[in-house]
């Protein structure tokens, strides 16, 4: 990983020294690296507690001028770097100012609307993954029992587990009955598009965005991988409920109008802070 980034800053060294960048942002420590050896201005975009990813806050934070956060980030250091905004980075994306859900999609993998359920492993080989775990093989079999009659779209991160192509991936998940995951990612990505989300893994309780969208949205429900029956009960109970879209509906309405479109909020900001550097 080391060996990684430092051949990444020494590419975008080079780069930078034939284009001259006036700015950079992104998520990458890299950019953080440049605003140190080159004066660069550079906004880096996270959406994870600095306690969460240590390694990576360590690395990146004291080198970036401003970091860019969701509001409900807790955070400890650098206080005057960080600007904070009313969304989540999956709403760049999935907001329905910029994403609207084809069922027509559908029929091109003979799925038919809230009759499937999508399955999300996480390979949790991340360096901040490292000692956590997720759906055991054992609550798996016990979960697919619960899931008899729809039919499981399995995705496991870094192996082509199913059939569908990536860019329509966003649009099978709007038309899923639930998503189970212990991806984070995708799980805020299902509770944004209303859908319900179970999440399984020992990140329970540790990631604001996540706890967000649990507690004040009731969008997902995270569980650790030791408490199983509550995971299996409140799985049960979302396919049990013949009101649960609209439930779901109901609440993602509440976000949506609490939440800015971040791809517009980004774009402003970027004209207020980048176009005084030009």
């Amino acid at each position: 990983m080391f060996a990684e980034l430092i051949y990444r800053n020494y590419q975008i060294l080079r780069l930078h020294n034939r284009i001259k960048f006036d700015a950079a942002f992104g998520t990458s420590v890299s950019i953080a690296h440049l605003s140190a050896i080159k004066g660069i201005p550079s906004y880096n975009l996270n959406e994870d507690d600095d306690d969460v990813v240590p390694l990576y806050s360590l690395l990146t934070y004291p080198f970036a001028p401003l970091i860019l956060h969701p509001l409900c980030i807790r955070y400890t250091k650098w206080p005057h770097k960080r600007v904070l905004y009313p969304s989540y980075h999956e709403l760049a994306y999935l907001h329905p100012n910029n994403f609207t859900p084809d069922s027509e999609i559908l029929k091109k993998y003979n799925l038919q609307e809230k009759k499937y359920i999508i399955v999300r492993f996480s390979s949790l080989n991340a360096h901040h993954d490292i000692g956590h775990r997720g759906i055991s093989d054992h609550l798996w079999k016990k979960l697919e029992t619960l899931c008899e009659g729809f039919e499981l779209v399995v995705s496991m991160e870094g192996e082509m587990s199913h059939n569908i192509d990536p860019w329509d991936m966003h649009h099978v998940l709007a038309f899923t009955k639930m998503i189970i995951s212990d991806s984070q990612t995708m799980t805020v990505e299902g509770a944004v598009l209303g859908v319900p989300a179970i999440r399984i893994n020992s990140f329970h309780n540790r990631c604001s965005v996540l706890d967000e969208l649990e507690n004040k949205y009731e969008l997902t429900f995270a569980y650790h991988p030791d408490e199983k029956e509550n995971a299996l009960k409140k799985t049960s109970d979302i396919l049990n409920d013949g009101n649960s879209e609209n439930v779901w509906n109901q609440r993602r309405k509440k976000l949506l109008k609490e939440k800015v479109d971040f791809n517009q909020w980004l774009i402003d900001f970027f004209y207020k802070e980048v176009l005084v550097l030009c």
